[in-house]
């Protein structure tokens, strides 16, 4: 357990390939380990500035990747090693039987972390080895609220193969629900015009990240349904 974050991708970089960031990506991590991450790949204008994410569900192509599950980190035995992680995904958007999803972390002198492990390339389905950059980008109070909130949904329907999870982590929320093969993902963020503002949506169904937005109607093992699928609040945690 730790303290809940946001962090995005800076680059990512196939071995012996160069460094390049074709998407957005942002992972949410609860302070008991619950994360998603949602990948979106970028599109650039003719004049060679980035479009603005969709929120209106598609192209569904736009969805590079996301999954989310529980981590587990394992310090360094060694100082100045690197800690090793694993994701275990309970829902990935590309497969329903995920590879092993590991890497080492190593913390840079700004405070970035360099990921580096080895996968499946998707283009040439060889196993590579890659390097990942990532950015922690704080997590903000929202409003009036005087502490930090994190927050987990999580829905599981087997009879029609249906699962979802959403995490909120202070001023950011983001959910996956995966029915069959069919995904749909969200991105939240609280603006600078005080409100909860839908930055990001890829795919036709419903989810219910703004159930994680009124503090007070939430409550640890509160079971909200929303049609027809029961989202369960799985976890509840507050930090100054």
């Amino acid at each position: 357990m730790g303290t809940p974050n946001a962090s995005i991708r800076k680059h990512i970089r196939r071995l012996p390939g160069e460094a390049t960031e074709p998407t957005s990506t942002l992972v949410l991590t609860s302070h008991e380990s619950w994360f998603v991450d949602v990948r979106i790949l970028s599109a650039t204008r003719e004049d060679g500035t980035r479009e603005a994410l969709p929120t209106d569900g598609g192209p569904i192509s736009r969805l590079e990747w996301a999954f989310a599950g529980k981590s587990y980190t394992k310090p360094s035995k060694v100082a100045g090693g690197p800690a090793h992680t694993l994701w275990c995904h309970g829902i990935d958007s590309q497969t329903s039987n995920p590879e092993r999803d590991e890497g080492d972390m190593y913390e840079q002198e700004d405070g970035d972390v360099l990921e580096c492990g080895q996968n499946v390339d998707a283009e040439t389905g060889e196993v590579k080895k890659y390097e990942e950059l990532w950015h922690d980008v704080g997590v903000q109070l929202i409003g009036l609220e005087k502490d930090h909130l994190s927050v987990m949904l999580m829905a599981d329907d087997k009879s029609h193969d249906t699962k979802g999870m959403i995490v909120r982590v202070g001023n950011w929320c983001q959910g996956i629900l995966k029915v069959g093969e069919d995904t749909t993902v969200e991105r939240w963020q609280w603006s600078h015009e005080e409100h909860w503002q839908l930055v990001a949506k890829l795919g036709q169904n419903s989810l219910i990240c703004e159930a994680t937005f009124d503090r007070a109607s939430l409550e640890l093992g509160k079971v909200i349904r929303h049609h027809d699928l029961d989202w369960k609040v799985v976890e509840l945690y507050s930090w100054i």
